[in-house]
This record gives structure tokens, sequence and C-alpha cells, in this order.
């Protein structure tokens, strides 16, 4: 009896184990995890946009970053809020490394704001208010 047991164990350990193996072979062909996704904002170049005569506002941070994915509605909100005024752009640092370098990126979020010009006029780290963005984009003469 304890031999039949102890091989009904087993039976149901590796069930178990298959099934797990199973199911995260699935979860990873789908893409699945939908905190991964990554935002339209992310598809832009910030290079592309900084030099067509909009301010430009971009935040260097990750998908996996929760203040980051706080600030993703927020920023896409204020993309169609602002169409056609403001430039917003995500800069997903693992992708992007040589901008986070350049631009002397060391903590996430950080949100920089660059004038029509393509200068930075300001920088702010961690999670910043919509409410700021926008006192932000007036300072600068967008409305």
């Amino acid at each position: 009896m304890v031999i039949r047991n102890n091989t009904i164990s087993r039976i149901c350990l590796l069930s178990f184990a298959l099934l797990a193996l199973l199911w995260l072979c699935a979860c990873q062909s789908k893409g699945a995890n939908l905190d991964d996704e990554s935002s339209y904002l992310a598809e832009i170049p910030l290079e592309s946009v900084l030099g067509n005569g909009k301010p430009t506002l971009a935040e260097f941070g990750w998908r996996k970053c929760i203040p980051c994915k706080e600030m993703r509605p927020i920023l896409e909100e204020l993309d169609g809020e602002y169409k056609g005024k403001v430039n917003i752009v995500i800069i997903e640092i693992p992708f992007h490394e040589d901008l986070a370098e350049k631009y002397g990126i060391k903590v996430m979020p950080v949100q920089i704001l660059f004038d029509n010009t393509g200068e930075e006029v300001d920088r702010h780290a961690g999670f910043l208010p919509k409410t700021q963005i926008v006192a932000a984009f007036e300072a600068i003469g967008v409305k």
C-alpha cells in the first residue's frame, strides 16, 4: 500500500508540473501578460519629433516600472488632448540605453520637457500628476 500511494503522489506531482509548464508556454506564446504591453507612445522616435517645431514631453521609463505604468494612461490622455500642439513620447530605457545615457537618466520614470527648438526646459523624476504636466505646458506657452 505504501508503494502504491508513493506512485500516485509522483504521478500527481508530475501532472501538476506538466500543466504548469503548458500554461507557462501558452502565456508566452500569446505575449500574455497585459502588464508587459507597451504604449503606442513608445513607438515614436524621440529624435524625429525634437526637430519638428513643437514642444516635446519625453518620459524615460520601462513598462514594468510601477510609477511608469501609472504615468502611461496620463500620457496617452494628454497625447489626445494636445494632439498637434505637443509631442509626447515614451522612451523604454532597456531598448534605448544610449538615449538614457545621453540624457543622464539614473532613475525611472524621468520626464523631460523640451521646447519647440528641442532644448530641455524642465525635468522631473518620479510620478508626475497630470495637473503639473499641464502647468508645465502652459509655462512654455502651450494651451
